[in-house]
């Protein structure tokens, strides 16, 4: 069992310890056009994907943990939502066409994987016109929640490739190939910023 089929059933619970997760969910759904097909890499428990599914024209939520996408799929039933689909992919290799979506999405997964680079190529291959992503601003942050937090998913066998504050994710970003046209940091007790790539 991988660490994201462990966590699965109380993944949730722990992103909503983090007072900046409601505000990411609402920009990435104003962030997607009315009416767009939306990719979604390392989707987890589907929380962006059913939350922008009512504006999209379609969404496909895919993940490496199967346990993570039943939680998703569950979600979607719940809320009557038929135009969502969930499968098993690598954030690698998609198996997708190019330019098949409008956008992908790739939330809070950059800063977890050995080749970032190799991940962003894939995102701007499948999409059309824009990569949005996600990552939690972890380096340098203080505090009584913060430490021990990231200490117990370290416990339990996630372990960040890299730390980013705002300026040094920015910069990542235009490293692996992904500048970003449009660049927000909100604010929490666990920051997270948002950044959207768009193709020329």
């Amino acid at each position: 069992m991988t660490f994201w089929d462990f966590c699965a059933p109380f993944y949730d619970k722990a992103e909503k310890t983090n007072t900046a997760y409601n505000a990411m969910l609402r920009l990435l759904r104003d962030l997607t056009p009315q009416g767009a097909s939306v990719f979604e890499a390392a989707s987890g428990t589907g929380a962006i994907g059913v939350f922008v599914a009512d504006k999209a024209r379609s969404v496909l939520c895919t993940d490496i943990s199967e346990r993570m996408l039943d939680v998703a799929r569950k979600k979607a039933t719940m809320h009557n939502l038929e135009n969502i689909a969930f499968s098993a992919r690598s954030i690698f290799d998609t198996g997708e066409p190019d330019g098949a979506y409008d956008v992908a999405i790739a939330s809070q997964v950059l800063h977890l994987i050995d080749e970032p680079q190799k991940a962003a190529e894939e995102l701007k291959r499948v999409s059309k016109n824009s990569v949005i992503t996600t990552v939690p601003l972890l380096k340098g942050l203080r505090g009584f929640f913060i430490r021990p937090t990231v200490g117990i998913w370290r416990f339990f066998g996630l372990a960040p490739k890299r730390e980013f504050d705002a300026g040094s994710y920015g910069q990542f970003l235009c490293e692996i190939g992904l500048p970003p046209s449009r660049y927000e940091v909100i604010s929490g007790n666990m920051p997270i910023a948002v950044a959207v790539w768009r193709k020329a």
